[in-house]
């Protein structure tokens, strides 16, 4: 386990006699974050530190807490309604675990043109499922620039709302149950007065469906409720992605491989679908697999029925040769409540539908 994972694992719930001591020993370090974090603000909000003005509206996905929210199927349910509703969208992502540092066309909207090693994993894995331009620019600005070029009318930014150097029309923020004080003594990125500057907070809710995520104390803005759910099984063939049926799943012994910041959700998903966990392969969040990874989880698997990955892991795993049929992916997408007339607010905020009535 990593010194990351022993943080998230121990230190933030205050597990035991470790996690207790860990918290005390970084609660100083999250004030000194804390202090950063309020003087980048204070210099936005003054006008030291500028917010430039994109050439096509930006709609940003965030959230307040590190990993495991939900970001990047948000990013992509919201940018195929969208276009969906005629608005040439595009995607924008920062590219993290990616070589490349300027603007980067992952996909005009027909499949990658690059690889993960050379923009990250979820870059592609979203133009491998999106129908439109996605790209990468450590400078969002430039990256929106750059979709404008495309022909873009609008862009979602995908982990958007501490990138504050971009002006955005529509501030999307994601919250799950996960409270506490800032890194590293705990998840959160900024405190929650921050979602003041949202125009609306998606509530996440948990696996169980019977625990609603709780709102934050005194929140003012326009909340809705989201959960996500496994809704098929993808393969590989020759690196184009196909859908199979999520009742494959039905009673078949499976090694599940994860490389995402919290795996619980994804267990959760595999057993809602009577899926018998054989063997669990984990590992820390955009992991580049290796041949003998790769020699591992095949050597396992062939007790199993399926091999059972996320989309991001399958972005990198599909390079290996697992035998025909074996290794598929879980199609994650959000189901969220009042949707229509949260998209009916994103479209007002970017100039393309009607004012409506945002209510709570």
């Amino acid at each position: 386990m990593s010194l990351s994972e022993r943080v998230r694992d121990t230190v933030w719930p205050r597990r035991g006699v470790a996690g207790r001591l860990g918290y005390l020993a970084l609660r100083p370090l999250s004030g000194i974050f804390g202090l950063g974090v309020g003087l980048r603000g204070l210099g936005y909000r003054t006008g030291m530190l500028r917010t430039r003005q994109a050439p096509i509206p930006v709609v940003s996905v965030g959230n307040l807490a590190v990993g495991g929210t939900g970001k990047t199927p948000v990013t992509l349910w919201l940018a195929r309604n969208l276009s969906a509703r005629g608005v040439h969208t595009g995607i924008l992502s920062r590219g993290y675990g990616g070589t490349a540092r300027g603007v980067t066309i992952v996909s005009r909207g027909d499949g990658p043109l690059v690889g993960p090693e050379l923009v990250g994993d979820e870059p592609v894995m979203l133009a491998k499922s999106f129908a439109g331009p996605v790209l990468t620019s450590a400078r969002r600005i430039d990256g929106a620039a750059a979709a404008a070029e495309l022909g873009c009318a609008a862009i979602v930014l995908d982990d958007g709302f501490q990138h504050r150097a971009i002006a955005r029309a529509f501030d999307l923020v994601l919250m799950d149950g996960r409270r506490g004080p800032l890194l590293p003594a705990g998840p959160l990125r900024e405190p929650l007065a921050a979602l003041q500057r949202a125009d609306a907070v998606v509530l996440v809710d948990h696996e169980d469906g019977d625990s609603p995520a709780p709102p934050p104390p005194a929140l003012t803005r326009p909340t809705f409720h989201m959960r996500l759910d496994a809704v098929a099984l993808v393969e590989s063939i020759e690196r184009r992605w196909r859908e199979q049926p999520i009742g494959q799943l039905g009673n078949r012994r499976v090694v599940a491989v994860t490389g995402v910041a919290r795996p619980e959700g994804f267990y959760a998903m595999l057993r809602r679908w009577d899926a018998v966990i054989h063997e669990v392969f984990e590992y820390p969040d955009h992991h580049r697999y290796t041949a003998e990874d790769w020699q591992q989880i095949a050597r396992c698997g062939h007790a199993a029925d399926l091999i059972v990955t996320t989309e991001k892991d399958l972005v990198k795993l599909e390079a290996f040769p697992f035998a025909t049929g074996k290794l598929v992916a879980l199609r994650i997408a959000p189901e969220v409540e009042r949707a229509e007339q949260l998209l009916a607010a994103i479209l007002a905020a970017i100039g393309m539908g009607p004012d409506p009535s945002l209510t709570t």
